[in-house]
């Protein structure tokens, strides 16, 4: 990749830090996180943000039964950007191709030689970015729906791909273990509690892909619900609801069925379904124990629009595509006040249970700490006495989460919503810091001296740097009532505090 000069990178920086936010008062951060963060072993800021960094590409299968008589099969690919390859164009422009291979094979056969092909799929385009800070964000991702007919049978998938860094990790599809353990029989197993079979990684090396192969066949019980998000804009992963008076453009979920946290989203139900059902309840409920529920509607299906949907049959190495046209119910959810964990969707008809699809709010941008509890409280160390959090990690598991909740629950300004932004903005100063003012000599950039200003006050509303022929390099961090000196300490990024106390008379 090639990178911009320093003086593109000190002016991105400046402008990230210095325009269009709020300074915050350190004792009004807030956000009630509720029960959703769960202990875990590890407990090393460096090591969630090192796994965050090493995440792959996704890659989803899914069935729909978009009519009676049709089936189609789904492969919808989300690529973060820091997975890609980016070279700059010219001095606004950035690129980076990609290209995802599929040859689809009847059955779940032993002899490759007997195999029978029944598609071959190709993916691939050139993504365009205009600032650098885009190539790196993790959360910065281009997503690709691609559908196509396929008769419901077992198929064998093989996988190929360019250009994309990391391990992509598949879902909607099966592995055949002793396949894999022959091919790699030192490879670590990760066994579920729940199940006596290997479970492998969830990562899939690029030899298994092309070698083994992925066994695809469609479930048991077709499951006649789709999620779909809001529009983020990106037509490529986007799905087109209409009738006569309106159209509604959502974005394909896939089989994770992870919603987006704090955001309204749909439940699609092809009217096949439901046409025989004149009423209906849809319930939402928590998936652990006690079992509550969060939501319920009763729907007359005569007072819904039937929606026209135009799913796209599209294969880059045929020329000419088609669409098949399917009509759909479209139901706004108030997912928005849900929680950031696990639920269940029931379709009911006269207090019977008709079907059930279990879902999950996802926090794409969720801060690192977040990730995990004893993460999270350790660094509220810059708000909270030192002697207060160690009393706190010596807690039982259900004890720091009940502490957690009821800091923050206390600081939340708007209680009726699942999402704080206030505490939010805490946790994203800590990763900020993290990834601007770590160096060599400090590694954990949160606790440098400009980490630490930065979490506590927020971005100063301007930043000047100079450099002076006798002495260091000298940044000052200006805010409304005060400035902030440092002096670089070894000239390799590092900046010290020499000056905290110099008010501005303006």
């Amino acid at each position: 990749m090639n990178k911009p000069s320093s003086y593109k990178t000190s002016k991105s920086l400046s402008t990230q830090l210095g325009f269009g936010s709020k300074i915050l008062i350190v004792l009004l951060l807030g956000f009630t996180l509720k029960t959703q963060i769960k202990a875990q072993t590890i407990d090393s800021y460096q090591y969630l943000a090192q796994s965050k960094i090493q995440r792959g590409f996704d890659v989803d299968f899914q069935w729909i039964k978009a009519t009676e008589d049709s089936t189609l099969l789904t492969v919808f690919l989300s690529i973060p950007h820091h997975q890609l390859a980016f070279e700059l164009q010219d001095d606004s422009n950035y690129a980076a191709r990609y290209q995802l291979n599929l040859e689809i094979y009847k059955g779940f056969y032993e002899d490759e030689n007997t195999r029978e092909l029944e598609e071959r799929i190709f993916i691939g385009d050139t993504i365009f970015v205009s600032q650098y800070e885009n190539t790196l964000d993790p959360n910065e991702i281009t997503k690709v729906l691609t559908t196509l007919y396929l008769p419901g049978d077992k198929y064998t998938i093989h996988m190929d791909y360019n250009y994309l860094k990391g391990r992509p990790a598949v879902t909607g599809v099966e592995i055949n273990s002793e396949k894999l353990q022959s091919l790699n029989p030192n490879r670590r197993r990760i066994r579920d509690k729940n199940s006596r079979d290997p479970i492998f990684k969830q990562y899939i090396p690029k030899e298994i892909l092309r070698e083994i192969g992925l066994q695809l066949h469609p479930p048991k019980s077709q499951q006649p619900f789709y999620f779909f998000n809001n529009s983020k804009g990106s037509a490529k992963a986007n799905i087109t609801f209409s009738t006569q008076k309106e159209n509604k453009i959502v974005e394909w979920i896939g089989s994770t069925n992870q919603i987006s946290y704090s955001e309204n989203s749909y439940v699609g139900i092809p009217t096949f379904a439901l046409d025989s059902m004149p009423t209906y309840d849809l319930v939402i409920s928590t998936v652990s124990k006690p079992k509550d529920v969060i939501y319920s509607e009763t729907i007359e299906s005569t007072t819904l629009p039937r929606f026209r949907v135009n799913l796209p049959l599209n294969n880059q190495l045929i020329e000419s595509t088609h669409n098949i046209h399917a009509e759909f119910y479209l139901i706004d959810l108030e997912t928005k006040v849900l929680d950031n964990k696990k639920y269940k969707l029931d379709l009911k008809s006269n207090n019977e249970n008709i079907n059930s699809l279990n879902f999950e709010t996802f926090w794409q941008d969720m801060p690192t700490s977040l990730l995990q509890l004893d993460v999270a409280i350790e660094m509220l160390r810059y708000i909270v006495h030192e002697q207060t959090i160690e009393d706190v990690l010596k807690k039982k598991n259900e004890d720091k989460i009940s502490w957690f909740d009821s800091f923050w629950n206390s600081k939340d300004p708007i209680p009726t919503t699942a999402k704080n932004e206030l505490m939010n903005e805490y946790y994203r100063r800590i990763d900020f810091a993290f990834d601007q003012f770590s160096t060599a000599s400090q590694p954990e950039g949160y606790d440098s001296d400009q980490g630490q200003i930065y979490i506590k006050i927020g971005p100063p509303i301007e930043i000047i740097r100079s450099f002076p022929t006798t002495s260091k390099v000298i940044e000052e961090w200006i805010y409304p009532n005060r400035t902030f000196i440092f002096t670089a300490s070894s000239g390799f990024g590092d900046f010290i505090l020499v000056n905290a106390n110099k008010e501005n008379k303006n």
